[in-house]
């Protein structure tokens, strides 16, 4: 079975005037479809990676002792100690975590709160 391909001349083909074609023009067409390849996966997945990376770390440095957050598990819990790379929080019926920061899904914002304590009354 042989495969055709559009455009793409054949290795010993020659032209009308007895010359061998030049590759150069398929190979810059290759090139340019490369590169714009490479660029559209830049900017559709490298870059929204990159700034929700950045979001998170800001996340992580702004915590501080009574914060409420929601771990990545679901856990609900206030901050009480923060350490380097831990957090311990206080769950319900008083129970203590710990965690680790990167297992932090959200921070809960004070007007979070108050929207959800209203809801459920």
């Amino acid at each position: 079975m042989r495969l055709v391909f559009a455009g793409a001349p054949d290795v010993g083909a020659t032209t009308s005037t007895g010359t061998q074609p030049s590759a150069s023009g398929a190979m810059m067409q290759m090139l340019i479809m490369l590169l714009i390849f490479f660029a559209m996966m830049y900017f559709l997945v490298i870059l929204p990676q990159r700034r929700r990376e950045k979001e998170f770390r800001q996340m992580i440095e702004s915590l501080k002792k009574g914060d409420t957050i929601i771990t990545t598990g679901g856990v609900v819990g206030k901050i009480v100690d923060i350490k380097k790379d831990v957090v311990k929080i206080k769950s319900a019926n008083s129970t203590e975590l710990e965690i680790h920061k990167a297992y932090i899904a959200k921070v809960i914002k004070e007007k979070e709160e108050t929207k959800e304590e209203t809801e459920s009354k």
